[in-house]
């Protein structure tokens, strides 16, 4: 077998198998992936521009432009005038297309309990060490930031436990967390 590939690679493996697993939840939804992940972001940021969509997700502004025209056909997004900048306009959920997001929330939540499952490791954990991988690629495109950061939970002070302490005061931690249901 030949030896790992890039990190390029293995970054393209993960957002394929991602997005089947979340795709596989929305079968009976009328969203795409992409259409689900965009209207979490104007769900939770919104209303936002075009251009602000396109950074954030890496569309380039055709695909973000033909994805909003079919989901404002359908009468699940609105575009108004930006008042900051007459030039553009304010994308935004209408309330079928948030009733439309929030029936598809269920599959999202399935999709990450399925993940965390086989994870190994705290999600704020992964999410905090992606979140790296996403800021070095974000850089080398000349991209803004994301919009919005997640926080890792601090370390506990394992100084002076050998590895293998170290490792089990992790697992009875992430044990604590699902416990508790805290994801």
């Amino acid at each position: 077998m030949p030896g790992p590939k890039n990190l390029l690679v293995d970054i393209w493996l993960l957002s394929s198998v991602a997005t089947a697993l979340v795709a596989e939840g929305l079968a009976d939804s009328p969203l795409s992936v992409d259409e689900f992940a965009l209207y979490g972001l104007v769900s939770d940021l919104g209303p936002v521009t075009a251009t602000q969509l396109s950074q954030w997700t890496g569309l380039s502004p055709t695909t973000l432009s033909a994805m909003l025209r079919r989901c404002q056909a359908r009468g699940e997004l609105a575009r108004t005038t930006n008042a900051a900048d007459r030039r553009s306009t304010l994308v935004e959920l209408t309330e079928q297309g948030r009733a439309v997001y929030e029936a598809a929330l269920p599959a999202l939540f399935n999709a990450q309990h399925r993940l965390a499952e086989h994870l190994g490791l705290p999600d704020d954990d992964a999410r905090v060490a992606l979140q790296e991988v996403d800021a070095a690629t974000r850089a080398a495109l000349k991209l803004p930031a994301r919009p919005y950061r997640v926080t890792g939970n601090p370390p506990a002070d394992t100084s002076g436990l050998t590895d293998d302490q170290q490792a089990e005061v992790r697992e009875f931690v992430t044990w604590l967390r699902y416990r508790d249901g805290a994801r």
